[in-house]
């Protein structure tokens, strides 16, 4: 599993965070996500949900996880996912949901060729821990 301080490398290095940017903070339980999955033999397809408990927008969203297993994206929608390895995962927002406000939600999905498929423990969404339901 990777750590918060080598999910939040990983993303500056991908050119999605950095010192520059502002990301806005959230008071713990903020946010959430739902992760979902489809398994077949070989891979999967992946649904990510993130949701905004907080009184504020949310403005464009990242999100950053670790595959336990060696996994290749295939295909994704409403987003884009990018990896610096089989392992790291950074998602990005499309121009048409990267706006959540309070109380909503935003997804993206994706299909993946991998020999394992747990579920990502370490989600990151605008560098805060999302938990995962």
């Amino acid at each position: 599993m990777a750590s918060l301080a080598r999910v939040m490398a990983v993303a500056a290095v991908a050119g999605i965070l950095s010192t520059a940017t502002a990301l806005p903070s959230y008071a713990s339980g903020g946010l959430s996500c739902r992760y979902t999955q489809i398994l077949w033999v070989g891979g999967f397809s992946a649904d990510l949900t993130i949701y905004n408990h907080t009184a504020t927008t949310i403005n464009g969203w990242a999100a950053f996880w670790t595959f336990p297993a060696a996994t290749r994206v295939m295909n994704t929608w409403n987003g884009s996912i990018t990896q610096g390895t089989l392992y790291d995962a950074t998602a990005q927002n499309s121009s048409f949901n990267g706006v959540i406000q309070p109380g909503a939600s935003a997804a993206l999905g994706w299909t993946a060729t991998a020999t394992a498929t747990e579920v990502p423990v370490d989600i990151i969404v605008n560098g805060i821990h999302c938990p995962v339901s």
